[in-house]
């Protein structure tokens, strides 16, 4: 799949959409004025690479067709053009071709994990760990019967998987439903909200011929942490369990090979969210030993593509998986968009994208702990501890909400707060106990949202320079040395949100960048 011409990572990280573009602005004493905005919110989802919106483009006015459609010319190039970004995708991870696959889901990494997570606790299992079934004698059973079977008692003797007390709620919560939560073991954090490797390895010692699966975050979407997932691989293998890695955030900020050297420490599957890599609308996508893990089976939807023969009585999957697992028309433009994405990312390198982050990452935390009230989460000696471009904070004791608010309003700059779909690694980060935990959750039941705890997440792409990263460290200067001022300024609603004490500002502050209409496009 290519784009164009051989492109750096300097020359990239100036060709990017929405870079330029400007809002207004209020200030704490009612100034209004233009700024460029300042995204710092990468973590959430990706600015998209002019290379890659040209290259859509083009294949949208030249080959836009049905990827069903095999007679003509542009359904064919489609076809093409959507198995070129599975083999893409699969290569920026460090897929095996021979006996991989890729397979494209829906909602991102989210789509990705309940799909392996049904996988690999079909429905009939869950119900057995549950104790609501008796066991089958398997006397009468065909020889599919008698694989079902095969499965169902391999993972009952295994029932357990292990997690981390940091995932994203994506690889926590279908585990969670798969086997139950008594069937959940969580790594415990040690310094600094790393991993625990040592209580890792006591679980694992402890109960490892009962692990079916390890399922852990690569980096941490709240403190960018970058967790070893090779040596976690070496440590479930060793035990024989299954190794699910959640790239959603590792993906776009370091190089991921799933098979090294050392076949202990490969990666059993690795499941990617397309618009957290440069690839705005497009899918999830999940790599692994799919054929042998699904068997005969279909997880997925019925319906167009998966079936070879239908007849009223009955019904014959087809052969290949992806076909039999992606029924319907997938999501086209969004499935080249990632392929097109993960090309320009091996362009570029990997290596050099982290080692650019790296530097910046580290100047930039450097920064931050210099600045009065500002409170980091997190370690800070990246040498040791490794982090992506991924860094939390409060200021003061000021809301998490109100701070990202005023840095939206005030200086356009846009980050994201709250909890992240992390809460029990938020939770920990910010040394909530269950007594204050209880108190706001009985203030949610009230419906008032005002207390709940957070922080304000500041993450890096590719486009991100010092110029951003200094604009940020001005804004929050001034915010911890204004803290009253802003907080008189603002009036938080029970919803949690905060609305300027100014009907100027208010007007001038929700004035949309844009108006979405056909007619937009013409000026």
């Amino acid at each position: 799949m290519k784009i164009g011409p051989a492109i750096t990572i300097d020359a990239l990280a100036r060709d990017f959409l929405g870079l330029t573009h400007s809002d207004s602005v209020v200030d704490l004493d009612g100034n209004v004025r233009d700024r460029r905005r300042v995204y710092l919110d990468t973590t959430a989802s990706s600015l998209m690479p002019r290379p890659v919106w040209k290259a859509l483009q083009r294949y949208l006015e030249a080959s836009y067709a049905n990827s069903h459609t095999h007679v003509h010319r542009a359904g064919r190039a489609t076809t093409e053009a959507i198995e070129s970004a599975r083999a893409t995708v699969g290569e920026l991870v460090g897929y095996d071709p021979e006996r991989d696959q890729v397979l494209f889901t829906g909602n991102g990494a989210t789509g990705a994990l309940n799909y392996l997570a049904r996988v690999l606790f079909p429905p009939e299992v869950r119900l057995w760990l549950r104790g609501n079934m008796p066991l089958p004698d398997g006397s009468g059973l065909d020889d599919r019967g008698e694989r079902a079977l095969a499965r169902l008692h391999h993972r009952l003797a295994r029932p357990l998987v292990v997690t981390t007390v940091m995932e994203h709620h994506s690889n926590l919560l279908p585990w969670v439903e798969a086997v139950g939560r008594s069937n959940i073991r969580a790594i415990e954090l040690g310094y600094n909200g790393v991993l625990d490797m040592d209580h890792f390895n006591q679980i694992m010692e402890e109960e490892g011929e009962r692990v079916s699966v390890v399922a852990i975050t690569g980096t941490s979407n709240v403190t960018g942490i970058i967790n070893d997932a090779h040596a976690i691989a070496k440590i479930a293998h060793k035990h024989g369990a299954l190794v699910v890695i959640d790239a959603a955030q590792m993906a776009p900020h370091q190089a991921i090979n799933m098979h090294p050297a050392d076949p202990d420490a490969s990666l059993d599957f690795v499941a990617l969210s397309g618009h957290k890599m440069y690839a705005p609308g497009s899918r999830g996508a999940l790599v692994g030993i799919l054929n042998r893990s699904v068997g005969g089976r279909c997880i997925g939807d019925v319906g167009g593509g998966m079936a070879a023969v239908v007849s009223m009585e009955d019904f014959r999957i087809v052969d290949d998986i992806t076909a039999r697992e992606e029924a319907g028309t997938p999501n086209i433009p969004g499935t080249v968009t990632m392929g097109l994405a993960a090309q320009l990312l091996m362009d570029v390198g990997m290596e050099n994208i982290q080692a650019r982050e790296h530097i910046l990452t580290q100047q930039f935390m450097d920064r931050l702990a210099a600045i009065e009230g500002v409170q980091l989460y997190g370690p800070t000696d990246l040498e040791r501890y490794p982090r992506a471009g991924v860094i939390t904070l409060n200021v003061r004791d000021l809301s998490d909400a109100l701070v990202a608010t005023y840095l939206d309003h005030g200086w356009n700059i846009a980050v994201r707060n709250g909890c992240f779909c992390a809460h029990p690694y938020v939770k920990r980060l910010l040394q909530i106990d269950d007594k204050a935990e209880e108190v706001y959750l009985k203030q949610l039941d009230d419906g008032d949202w005002r207390n709940v705890p957070g922080m304000v997440r500041v993450s890096l792409g590719v486009y991100s320079t010092m110029e951003d990263l200094d604009t940020l460290c001005e804004a929050l200067t001034e915010i911890s040395q204004n803290a009253d001022k802003l907080r008189a300024a603002y009036t938080q609603k029970m919803d949690g949100s905060f609305v300027r004490n100014d009907d100027n500002a208010e007007r001038v502050l929700n004035q949309r960048p844009f108006v979405l209409s056909p007619q937009s496009a013409h000026g």
